[in-house]
Order: C-alpha cells, then structure tokens, then sequence
C-alpha cells in the first residue's frame, strides 16, 4: 500500500505526533529531496495533513499530521454479549459504534459482523472515511498469524476462521487477535501506556483472566501466539483440597480458579455471602472471616501471579483492570503487598503496579487499533 520510505514516515509520524519536515529528515536520516518527495506523495494521497506553524530560528516550519478522517477502521469485541462493533478513525477516536448478539455459530457470527459494519459505515457518512481494515478481539487462543481461533470456551470454537470469509465479504484486510492482546495494543498505540515500551496488563473480568505483554515496544506473542495465558498457570497444589478446583482448561489449580470474578462469586456462593464484588469487599471490612478468606485467597493468588510475571519479564509497569471495589478493598491490599513481598529487591528502580478501572469499549477500540497499525506499520 505504501512504500518502504512512505511507511518510515507514517510510523515517525504515528510514534511522535505531527512533526515538521526538517524533523522529519533528522529523524529518518532520509535526504530533503527525498523527504519533500515522500511527504508530497503522502499529502496528495489524503493521508498526511498540514498543521500549525511553529515559529523559532529561521523560517516557521509546518508540522506534518496524520489525517485523521483519511480512513477509518472497525473493531469487534467479542469478549462480552452483548458484543460491540465501534469505528475509529486514523488517530484512534471512536466515529460511531453498536452493539450486536454475540452467537457462537461461526456462519451467524460472520453475518452479525458483516452487517453491523455496513451499518456503522453508512451511518458515520461524511464523518468517516473508506474502510482500511477490521480487527476482531476473541476470548480464546488465536494463531500467530492472526486468522484462525484455535480454541474459545467462551464462545465453543475450536479451529474457527472468521477472518477469511469477512475479507471476501469487505474486500479490506480484517484480523483476528485475543481480546487480551488486542487490549494491550490499543493502549500502546492510542492510550497513556503509548510510550511505555515494556509493560504488562492483566484483565480480572466475567469470562476469567486475560494477559498480555508489549515487550520493547511490541506485542509479545509467543511461538504460537499463546504467550499471556497467566490464567492457566497453576497456583494451587494438588494436596489444598479446598482450593485444587477443576478448571475450564482441563487441569486444577489454575490461577483462574481462585482470582477470576466467576471463581470469587462461586466461592462467596459455596458460603451464603454476596456474590458482587461491592458486597463483598463491605462484609470483608465489617471483619466477615469467610469474606476475608476469599479475598485473601484471590488477591493473594494473583499479586504472586504478578511477582513470577515480574521475574520473568522485568517490565516497567504492570497494569491490573479490575473493578472498584476490588481495586481499593481487600483484594487489592492483597495483591499489591503480595507482589512486592515476592518480588527480587533491586537497588536502583522498581516495576509501578497500577490497578485501573476496565474501558468498556477498550476491546474493541484495541481491535481496530490492530487494522489500523498494520495499515501504519505493515511492510
């Protein structure tokens, strides 16, 4: 779509902001010739913009920008059902969005998302530009390539493509990512993590324990794509009767069983406690033993989860999306005293545990961030 030079300035552009030419050659290392040549292409095409005067020594310089209405991407979040489809033009602002009936046969599916972009495209109009791609967040395992669904309990897939009959159908390039993965790059690209080149984020949500890492500034996937499955890590041995629960995995003891938001609600079931993360958090506090018990047990778990990801990855930060309550109540005192008590000393810095509220369009918005920087990035 673009060239090897044009794409050295999209990806400058996209990493720093507008820019001016004379910053653009600095940069680049790329000659004014070829700069004034490049920039002119880019301009021509709609897909840079000129923007402000900048005054200092010398001529005033114009910045350089993305265009942001050039072209728009779709993103689909299959993560909850409802599901969302949302718009998003170039520089990741949200044009228009719907939600739809997440269904779990493929052939529906594929219908479901099909239409509702159509729909959203021709509702935005004038406000957004052509399609350039479709980025698709999936609760399960996706291949490295990004096209098939390996395995999705939530949804019952296993070995489901989507993507290819959506291209067919579109006619624009459309991927498939993990909900998880395409979360953490919406975030870097377009969010307060865009200059954060190693962080991890973990999701503590309704359909379990999502994670994921941008390690040197890009997506850590693994060998097949399955790096981030922090969830099925085992955490309980087999000997804690009480805790050693079967997972949706096939095996025991996985850290989903004790800290995801289905096992605290079942376990605050098993003892006649609320099962909202608000109620419990407020029986905890009142001195409830079973409460503090079970949010003992699941902060604990996942703040020692959070330490042995610390080891591993040494990342600068690590992001934790839960829910308020648990975010200032027990669970999260647990997790953050956990994490610190079983994290290695270091003498001269330290890795920020930051725990956030869940974006509610973050998913999808994440996914169209993936269309949208392969269209920025892609060679």
């Amino acid at each position: 779509m673009f060239t090897s030079g044009q794409y050295r300035v999209l990806r400058t552009i996209s990493t720093l902001g507008p820019v001016s030419r004379t910053q653009l050659v600095e940069i680049t290392g790329l000659s004014k010739a070829t700069m004034s040549a490049l920039t002119r292409e880019l301009l021509d095409r709609n897909i840079l913009c000129e923007r402000e005067l900048v005054f200092g020594q010398g001529r005033p310089s114009i910045l350089l920008g993305l265009n942001a209405v050039s072209v728009c991407f779709a993103g689909v979040s299959m993560q909850s059902d409802p599901s969302i489809i949302l718009l998003t033009d170039l520089l990741g602002e949200i044009i228009a969005q719907k939600e739809f009936v997440r269904a779990s046969d493929p052939e529906i599916c594929i219908e479901n998302i099909e239409r509702g972009i159509r729909e959203l495209v021709a509702q935005a109009g004038d406000r957004a530009g052509p399609l350039g791609g479709v980025g698709i967040a999936l609760p399960g395992f996706v291949a490295r390539d990004r096209r098939l669904c390996y395995r999705s309990v939530v949804l019952e897939w296993r070995n489901v493509d989507i993507v290819t009959p959506l291209e067919k159908r579109l006619s624009v390039p459309v991927f498939a990512e993990n909900d998880a993965n395409a979360l953490i790059q919406g975030e870097h690209l377009f969010g307060i993590m865009r200059d954060c080149p190693d962080f991890s984020m973990i999701i503590v949500g309704d359909g379990g324990i999502g994670c994921a890492h941008i390690v040197d500034g890009k997506l850590h996937r693994g060998f097949q794509g399955g790096a981030g499955e922090i969830s099925h890590t085992t955490v309980v041995w087999p000997d804690e009767r009480e805790t050693n629960r079967p997972c949706s995995c096939g095996k025991r003891g996985c850290l989903d069983t004790v800290s995801s938001l289905r096992a605290i609600r079942s376990m605050a079931q098993q003892k006649g406690l609320p099962t909202t993360p608000l109620e419990l958090e407020r029986r905890a506090r009142e001195g409830d033993a079973d409460a503090l018990h079970i949010l003992h047990t699941a902060g604990g778990a996942m703040g020692m989860a959070v330490a042995q990801l610390v080891q591993l990855f040494d990342p600068s930060q690590v992001v934790v999306l839960l829910d308020l309550p648990f975010r200032e109540g027990v669970f999260g005192a647990v997790l953050r005293q956990t994490m610190e008590t079983h994290i290695m000393p270091r003498p001269d810095w330290e890795t920020t545990l930051d725990l956030r509220e869940t974006p509610h369009t973050g998913w999808a918005t994440g996914a169209a961030g993936i269309a949208t920087r392969q269209f920025l990035f892609s060679e």
